[in-house]
């Protein structure tokens, strides 16, 4: 297990908790919503070796990565989103997702999460 502190840049391939397949990252900071409630998560990413498919996309944070496979495009752009992280959270005005209470609040509403 490792623990992640920093956003990964987008194709960064990654295992996450619960699951023995890899996923890529396609999306940072990507807003969700459920019941109503808008929030976001620190990685929004689709399953390899098929990629985004309409349905099987992830939500996911750094502590639930448990193993990166392949350190995705770091660029200008992405070291600058780093230092403008707690900025942007700020901006975006809604407050973080866990999995484990969107998963939960899904079954809840009866909404499937993958």
């Amino acid at each position: 297990m490792i623990k992640v502190d920093n956003l990964l840049p987008v194709g960064t391939v990654v295992k996450v908790k619960g699951s023995d397949d890899n996923f890529v990252i396609a999306s940072e900071l990507p807003l969700a919503e459920l019941n109503g409630e808008k929030g976001y998560f620190d990685f929004g990413a689709a399953s390899l070796p098929s990629g985004f498919t309409g349905e099987n996309f992830l939500f996911f944070n750094k502590e639930d990565v448990t193993e990166i496979v392949f350190l995705g495009y770091v660029d200008l752009a992405f070291q600058e989103l780093l230092q403008k992280y707690d900025k942007v959270i700020a901006e975006k005005g809604y407050r973080k997702f866990t999995v484990a209470e969107f998963n939960e609040k899904a079954a809840q509403s009866g909404k499937k999460t993958d």
